[in-house]
């Protein structure tokens, strides 16, 4: 257990930099990720990433907008839904996040020794299905000190 906040500590810790160096908060970080994998996006799918609430994406994509990082667009196929975007400039902050991102990733597997890897990928495609089953994404997160749930120990 307490190996996963040291990496993502350690996993967001460049990505923070990058965006510090751009004026940008973490959250803010983490809404060009998003932008930058998917494409367009409406506000409710932001906030559906972020894990957090529709006020507060909101809110995140309005100063991102007012900083010249992103631009609204009604959506052609339905003029009532409003698509996100970056601008030119943020879409390449969000290219040079995710290179980052993936060399981060080469340079940790790389350290693994080769017939480890597969192990490794395997345990962590488990992890990562066990700990997203059944969850919602509009569930708050779990408070620091609550009881884990019956079965997990840590």
């Amino acid at each position: 257990m307490q190996l996963l906040p040291a990496i993502g500590r350690a996993l967001f810790a460049a990505l923070s930099d990058i965006g510090t160096a751009h004026g940008l908060t973490p959250a803010q970080v983490k809404v060009l990720l998003q932008l930058g994998a998917r494409g367009q996006m409406t506000v409710g799918e932001i906030a559906a990433g972020l894990a957090c609430s529709m006020p507060a994406a909101s809110e995140l994509v309005d100063r991102l907008v007012d900083a010249g990082h992103l631009v609204r667009a009604s959506d052609p196929t339905d003029r009532r839904r409003v698509l996100i975007d970056a601008t030119p400039a943020s879409a390449h902050i969000a290219a040079e996040l995710h290179a980052l991102r993936q060399a981060q990733m080469r340079d940790a597997l790389g350290r693994l020794a080769p017939e480890e890897r597969p192990v490794f990928i395997t345990s962590l495609q488990a992890l990562a299905a066990a700990l997203t089953a059944g969850v919602d994404a509009s569930d708050p997160p779990c408070p620091a000190g609550a009881p884990l749930p019956r079965g997990i120990r840590s």
